[in-house]
Formats: C-alpha cells, sequence, structure tokens
C-alpha cells in the first residue's frame, strides 16, 4: 500500500501532465520554485499544507485528491474503528490529521488534529469551501482569520465560514489536540 507522500508525488506529477503544464508553469501557479516542485514529485521532501493547498488549487482538485484513494462504499451502518484504522495526513513540522469517520460518504468531515509545538498550517492563511467547528482538547492553539486572531484554551470551540482566510498555530510548549468537523470536506474529500 502506498504511503501518503508517494501518494501525493504520484498525483501531483500526473495531474500536472494531465494539465499539460511544464514544471515552470506549475511553479509560478503555486508561488513556488521549480526545483521544490520536482522534489514534490519526486518524493524527495513532505511539502508544508500551504504547499498542498496551492497545488490543489492550481490543479482545480480538492486538497484530497493529492493524498487519498476512493472512499469504499460501506453504507452508514454502525461501525467501530479502531484507532490503528484511521487514515492520516501527516505533514511538514509533524501536524497530523486523522479521519474518524470511515470513508463512506457522508455530509461533513470529522477529524482530529495534532499541531506540536510551534506548527502551523502555513507562511500563509488559506481557506475552502464550506463552514467549520473545532474544539480544543489539549494545548493551546492559536486560530488567525484575516480580520483576527482567537487564543484557544482546552475546552474552547470556535465556529468560522471555512472561505474566510485562516490559519491554525500552536504557539504552546505542548501538543495541541483539537477535533475539528467541517461541513464540506476537503482535507479527505475524494471529489
Amino acid at each position: 500500500m502506498a504511503t501518503v507522500q508517494e501518494r501525493i508525488k504520484e498525483n501531483v506529477r500526473r495531474l500536472r501532465k494531465e494539465k499539460g503544464m511544464t514544471l515552470s508553469e506549475m511553479a509560478a501557479a503555486c508561488e513556488c520554485s521549480p526545483g521544490l516542485l520536482s522534489q514534490i514529485e519526486t518524493g524527495s521532501v513532505n511539502p508544508s499544507l500551504a504547499t498542498m493547498i496551492s497545488i490543489s488549487e492550481a490543479l482545480e482538485i480538492s486538497l484530497s485528491d493529492l493524498f487519498a484513494g476512493a472512499p469504499s462504499k460501506e453504507g452508514l451502518a454502525p461501525h467501530l474503528m479502531k484507532s490503528e484504522e484511521r487514515k492520516r495526513l501527516t505533514i511538514e513540522g509533524g501536524i497530523e490529521f486523522q479521519l474518524l469517520s470511515r470513508s463512506i460518504d457522508v455530509p461533513f468531515e470529522f477529524i482530529m488534529n495534532r499541531f506540536p509545538p510551534g506548527m502551523t498550517t502555513g507562511k500563509k492563511l488559506y481557506h475552502h469551501e464550506g463552514t467549520e467547528c473545532g474544539i480544543l482538547l489539549e494545548g493551546e492553539l492559536e486560530v488567525e482569520t484575516d480580520c483576527k486572531v482567537y487564543q484557544m484554551s482546552p475546552g474552547d470551540s470556535i465556529t468560522l465560514t471555512s472561505a474566510t482566510p485562516h490559519r491554525l498555530t500552536n504557539n504552546g510548549k505542548n501538543d495541541a489536540l483539537a477535533i475539528w468537523v467541517n461541513s464540506k470536506a476537503w482535507c479527505f474529500s475524494t471529489k
């Protein structure tokens, strides 16, 4: 079974070629260097979330199209999922997203986020479709939007329109653990 990084490298190269884009054209559209894009396509670097978002926007695909396989169509029957069965996406700096729902067609995305100390979703604010709501379980988490910064402590929750440019950062000394629900799947979406 291919690792997430292997899927990213294979999908970026394949989708770029399907669009008829050169490395230079794709790099310009993603606002990154052709060298970085080449390293992503060879699997020698693990791209940041911000870079993956830029790539998915340039390719006009969902973020998950870069790394996730097609979901199974199991239906909505109750099903226990053990921790080791979860789909995981680990990005630059060790930020980890875990899909808490089975890969079934549900109208939301239910994710556990873990941010190591000092880690952020990127240098730039990002946005996507839908609405999101999160609750911080452990640590500290800063949610920055284009107009305000919110400091979250354990037990705090936040709701925002995902189209609002935003960024999440752990400025604390311990891991930040949060549960997030996106009304429109974007991290693990296969559409």
